[in-house]
């Protein structure tokens, strides 16, 4: 009975549902619609809840891992003081160790950056402000005129690294009888020389010798080894039989220093160019040894003249420091230095200070003083010799190359962009500088002597010698000069009759 009774109800139960379907037709298609419009949102919640998860386990992960280190590194101190070989400090003796040890923090924004970044070098910034270009010392075999040249064979090992703005490079030129002028002058100096050596037939083998026991056998070798640059140069007339064919094999020439210097007590007389009555071309030397300078600024100097000490570190500041003196100079300048000369049995003076206490005693006077009296002296020379000595260098006063000056003959440095010595003149011909100073005045360079640096020649007062050899080569030399020369220089470089050579 109770089984057909619920029966009975399902029954009826059924057929009001199918009824109620049967009355609303529009049930089905309303719930489709309902689904298609939160369609979209369903997605982007679970979309939402997805990442959510995502974000939470990458956060647990590198939450372990944090812990992770920190325990490791917790370890490693424990390990560390633990060590029998580590030191423990306590007390002054552990302020002393963190005295030692500073730290140092984190920059909090950009301007603590730059304190803590190390600031450019001298000649960093004057690269900048000169805008030069560095250029390498490499080995070069030139044809030169009627010479041949090797050009960088043997160089100086820190004067390669230079940069165009980092120094002053000193030109200079001689034969091999001028090597016992270079160590001083090169210990003075400091900074890269560039020497050019004339070194004709078998005077190139004394030559060679002489560079080795130069670079290898004094107290000032490793000057030698470290700035000295040198160049040899020959005519393609009188070639030496041999000559190492690199750097790496000129350097294996061998040398003996327990012999006596190569280049003392020579016999002039032996020499290949005396032999073969060869003159020497010193401004052909000049010229080689400026060519070859990698520096912006250099100092065309002969050998015998020794500078005041860190004159090239003195001078890049002085042009750092006031732009007026060349940056900002619109005409053509060079800077000169007072040259002296001493007794033979004196030192070169040190500074300035030194320098006046020997004028004052006779013991020093102006270069030349006994044969040219005018030829060195300085614009305003007796101001400088009073002014009183200086650690910075200044320019003192300023001349050009006429009026009482016409016949000067200064040592300066400069940025190498004067014109270069006539070759055709020689030592023994004498007048070898004039002839770039007519050039000089013709193009209304101006000359800026400076203050408190000097130039000293090597010990011994220089007198007129009325039978020196060399004269007899003057008359041709001056004949030279003034029918072929001068003409010449007054069309390249204009008329200006205030200039003489």
């Amino acid at each position: 009975m109770p089984e057909e009774i619920i029966k009975e109800e399902l029954k009826h139960q059924n057929f009001s549902m199918t009824s109620t379907l049967k009355q609303s037709p529009y049930s089905g298609a309303l719930c489709i619609k309902m689904l298609k419009r939160d369609f979209p949102v369903l997605i982007l919640s679970l979309l939402i809840l997805t990442g959510f998860f995502i974000c939470m386990k990458i956060a647990f992960s590198a939450s372990i891992a944090i812990q992770e280190d920190i325990i490791s590194k917790a370890m490693g101190s424990v390990q560390t003081l633990n060590s029998s070989d580590a030191e423990v400090f306590f007390g002054d003796e552990l302020f002393e160790k963190e005295l030692q040890h500073p730290k140092l923090d984190e920059p909090k924004d950009s301007r603590e950056l730059k304190v803590l970044t190390e600031a450019p070098t001298l000649g960093e910034r004057l690269k900048k402000l000169l805008k030069c270009t560095d250029r390498p010392l490499q080995l070069e075999k030139i044809q030169y005129g009627k010479y041949w040249l090797v050009r960088n064979y043997i160089r100086g090992q820190i004067s390669k690294t230079m940069g165009c703005a980092d120094t002053i490079t000193l030109t200079t030129n001689g034969d091999f009888t001028f090597f016992d002028s270079l160590p001083f002058l090169v210990e003075r100096w400091l900074a890269p020389v560039s020497f050019a050596l004339f070194a004709p037939g078998y005077d190139f083998n004394v030559t060679m010798s002489c560079i080795q026991y130069v670079r290898n056998c004094l107290p000032e070798s490793q000057y030698i080894r470290d700035y000295v640059t040198f160049h040899i140069y020959f005519p393609a007339d009188h070639m030496p039989k041999h000559i190492p064919l690199n750097e790496k094999k000129a350097l294996l020439w061998p040398y003996n220093c327990d012999d006596a210097p190569p280049y003392e007590d020579v016999n002039s007389t032996a020499m290949y160019r005396t032999v073969h009555n060869m003159t020497y071309p010193i401004n052909v030397g000049r010229n080689i040894a400026r060519k070859a300078a990698n520096t912006h600024f250099i100092f065309a100097s002969d050998i015998e003249l020794s500078p005041t000490p860190n004159l090239p570190l003195l001078f890049l500041e002085m042009v750092e420091s006031n732009r007026s003196v060349y940056l900002d100079a619109k005409g053509k300048r060079v800077y000169v230095l007072p040259v002296f000369e001493v007794t033979k049995d004196s030192s070169v003076p040190e500074d300035k200070t030194n320098l006046v206490e020997m004028l004052h005693n006779k013991t020093a006077i102006p270069f030349h003083s006994k044969i040219c009296t005018n030829c060195h002296l300085v614009p305003m020379h007796k101001q400088w010799e009073n002014s009183t000595d200086a650690q910075e260098l200044t320019v003192f006063s300023q001349a050009k190359r006429e009026g009482k000056f016409v016949f000067w003959e200064p040592f300066y440095i400069s940025d190498n962009q004067e014109p270069m010595f006539d070759e055709r003149v020689t030592w023994e011909g004498q007048s070898n500088k004039r002839i770039q100073g007519y050039a000089m005045c013709l193009l209304e360079y101006d000359y800026l002597v400076l203050h408190p640096a000097f130039l000293v020649h090597t010990p011994g007062i220089k007198y007129f010698d009325a039978k020196a050899t060399r004269l007899q080569y003057v008359p041709a030399m001056n004949k030279l000069i003034k029918k072929v020369i001068e003409p010449e220089y007054r069309i390249l470089y204009g008329m200006n009759r205030m200039c003489r050579t």
